[in-house]
């Protein structure tokens, strides 16, 4: 026997669902950039020195989130130390 299910306690499971954020495996490099809060030049510069993994999807370039969480964590090899 199933346990009845109020219409108000669906509703709050869905605003739950909606308001949890949804997060993409791959960002552009416009959006990267703006989530690490640097210019898209200077991301294409951490990109160019290997700090940043991308990945090419034909013409385009897409960050991983993993990259950038790696990044923000310093567990980059990049022998420098900030």
């Amino acid at each position: 026997m199933q346990p009845h299910t109020s219409a108000a306690a669906l509703e709050t499971a869905a605003a739950r669902e909606l308001a949890q954020p949804q997060f993409k495996l791959m960002y552009s490099k416009v959006e990267a950039a703006e989530m690490l809060s640097v210019s898209v030049r200077t991301l294409e510069n951490l990109i160019a020195s290997k700090q940043l993994i991308v990945r090419r999807v034909g013409k385009r370039v897409l960050i991983p989130y993993q990259s950038l969480v790696q990044f923000c964590r310093g567990d980059h090899s990049t022998g420098k130390v900030y």
